[in-house]
């Protein structure tokens, strides 16, 4: 858990050294060509290569906006593809706790909150709880392995990421019912939370 927050600090540190690079770039095309004519205020700017070196400016700070815009879309598009990954593999590793009476096979899948209340009011079958507990004993070291997608979106999900791993050990393990019904709910819990997160 230390390791993966570790990670994200890192990405986060440096998009921020990104965004401070790009600001300059900026800053500086944009304030060349005033500066050269503060300069250059009293020559004959016809035998001078200020319009050449203005124009130059001006299209060098487009292309940095440009770029950003890009680079920008291209990260958010990233994160969510990341996001989508991520949560396919939980959705599938969650499967047992829908009850197959209030969900028939083909239709869509339970809303998480309405999952969580069956638990709560009517507990986990035995056998729902040991098709979870058999999932996350498969899917655990895949899960696991998927860490470094949740920590290139932000560290928010790299933290909530974490607290799921810790759910699924949980769940990994021969636990009584009574455990097992926290745990499941404590996981479902940690997914909404998941999917609530902004991706910016």
């Amino acid at each position: 858990m230390v390791q993966t927050k570790k990670l994200g600090g890192q990405m986060s540190f440096m998009r921020g050294l990104l965004a401070l690079y790009l600001i300059f770039l900026v800053l500086f095309f944009a304030a060349a060509p005033f500066l050269t004519l503060w300069l250059y205020a009293e020559d004959d700017l016809s035998r001078s290569l200020l319009p050449q070196l203005i124009g130059f400016c001006l299209q060098g700070a487009f292309l940095v906006v440009v770029f950003a815009v890009y680079e920008k879309r291209t990260t958010l598009n990233a994160k969510r593809s990341h996001k989508f990954a991520l949560r396919s593999a939980l959705g599938s590793l969650i499967r047992p706790l829908e009850r197959p009476d209030v969900t028939p096979p083909g239709n869509p899948p339970m809303p998480l909150a309405l999952i969580q209340r069956e638990i709560m009011d009517q507990g986990l079958t035995e056998k729902m709880g040991q098709a979870l507990g058999q999932n996350a004993q498969r899917g655990l070291v895949s899960l696991e392995s998927l860490t470094v997608l949740a920590a290139q979106i932000d560290a928010d999900h790299l933290e909530i990421w974490g607290g799921i791993l810790d759910q699924l050990h949980r769940l990994a393990t021969s636990m009584p019912a009574k455990q097992t019904n926290e745990a499941a709910i404590d996981l479902l819990d940690l997914i909404r939370d998941f999917d609530d997160l902004y991706i910016d």
